[in-house]
């Protein structure tokens, strides 16, 4: 475990929280306007945000309480340093053969599409 490691996973839970957060406000105030509570009550956008920090907060305090948690997540942090990335050449030639495929076969199915369109078209109309 470096200490690298363990602030980059802290700064994890951060986002992860910020997320939740963000998520559950949206959420919330969806579900306030279809029922008129924001219009309603002054105080539900301020309790609205509040109980998101609060939700996105508890989240990431869950996330970081198990010690077995994070070491889990730790270890998977240090398994993928491990992964040997391809180098930029090596990902530009991959995704050109791809794109490659891909366009081989989108004209071969459209060709077969129009061609059983056709058929179809002649032996039911």
């Amino acid at each position: 475990m470096q200490k690298d490691d363990a602030t980059w996973l802290n700064y994890c839970y951060i986002a992860f929280a910020v997320l939740v957060a963000y998520v559950c406000h949206k959420v919330t105030e969806m579900i306030g306007e279809q029922f008129g509570w924001v219009d309603v009550y002054d105080w539900y956008p301020i309790v609205n945000s509040m109980c998101s920090l609060v939700l996105g907060a508890g989240s990431a305090l869950w996330l970081r309480s198990d010690p077995e948690r994070r070491e889990y997540h730790l270890s998977a942090i240090a398994e993928v340093q491990k992964v040997a990335w391809p180098s930029y050449p090596d990902t530009k030639k991959m995704t050109s053969i791809v794109v490659v495929f891909v366009a081989i076969f989108s004209v071969i199915l459209t060709a077969f599409d129009l061609v059983w369109s056709k058929v179809l078209q002649f032996l039911f109309v």
